[in-house]
């Protein structure tokens, strides 16, 4: 019990270090923008053509590196034992994706912006155990061939609005919904298995900034963020992206990135119908963006 409580204090001491550093790093892009915006306001005036888009859809990939854990509820024991899906599954810990964005700006000065985002990431493994796995009731013997699966998706819904805003910077304040199904089993042939799915609708606030550095090149950044606990249910979420977009021809573009998301759920006697789950589920991925766009 002692070692279970050293090992939580020492996630959580991990994750607030993480969790400021990228905060300091968001503030730090938000900051040199504004400088920039600053540094240009006190030198000649900008005689080039910007303007905002209207709307944009993105289509591409995402290259990530992943790390996901779970704990189920025991009906014997309580709380079970932390089951990393990687190391103890065999379940790969890069993948590369699809993923897709909508974006609509709108109003006078195009200062509302609507975002409709999903990414689905789906990964399954076949192993024999080199040691015995207990993952909730089902204990899994040394030898086991042993069939898991997880999957994760994100639906995306968010209203940003830009509280400062002028023809090449813009500051913007967000709040939305991120609704993410999630399913995990582990089967074995002449053995009771385990499954559990839920679907975590969590809602998130966030901040962001955009900085043209040209009239086809942009630099964006931005971060959602939420933690929530309500009677037996808590979740945190931190959805971080760093983008650079170059709009190279009219009404078409493409662009990197950088995008790192981590999700925390804890769940106990739960008596909700959308969610069968008991325990803690940890799950993040880091990883390179890279998309075309359509624009107008």
């Amino acid at each position: 019990m002692n070692i279970f409580l050293c090992n939580r204090i020492l996630h959580y001491i991990k994750f607030q270090r993480w969790l400021k550093i990228k905060f300091f790093l968001l503030g730090l892009v938000i900051g040199l923008t504004v400088c920039a915006k600053d540094k240009n306001n006190t030198s000649k005036s900008d005689t080039l053509d910007y303007s905002w888009e209207r709307f944009s859809f993105d289509f591409g990939g995402y290259l990530t590196g992943l790390n996901s854990d779970i704990q189920l509820e025991s009906q014997k024991v309580g709380l079970g034992v932390n089951v990393n899906f990687e190391d103890a599954l065999g379940l790969k810990n890069t993948s590369t994706v699809l993923r897709s964005e909508i974006h609509y700006n709108y109003g006078k000065r195009r200062q509302h912006t609507v975002d409709l985002e999903y990414f689905g990431l789906f990964r399954s493994a076949h192993k024999v155990l080199k040691s015995d796995i207990e993952i909730g009731d089902q204990v899994f013997p040394v030898g086991t061939e042993l069939n898991s699966r997880f999957n994760l998706q994100i639906y995306k819904a968010k209203y940003s609005y830009a509280y400062f805003q002028d023809k090449r910077v813009k500051l913007d304040a967000s709040f939305g919904l991120y609704v993410m199904p999630i399913t995990f089993s582990a089967k074995a042939l002449n053995l009771n298995g385990t499954a559990t799915k839920f679907v975590a609708p969590l809602p998130i606030v966030g901040i962001g900034s955009t900085f043209a550095i040209t009239p086809k090149l942009y630099l964006e950044q931005n971060i959602d963020f939420l933690y929530l606990k309500i009677s037996n249910f808590k979740g945190l979420i931190t959805d971080i992206n760093f983008r650079i977009e170059y709009n190279a021809w009219k009404h078409f573009g493409f662009a990197t990135g950088i995008n790192s998301f981590h999700l925390y759920v804890n769940a106990y006697d739960s008596k909700h119908k959308f969610l069968d789950f008991k325990g803690t589920l940890k799950t993040s991925h880091t990883g390179l963006l890279f998309y075309a766009k359509y624009y107008f």
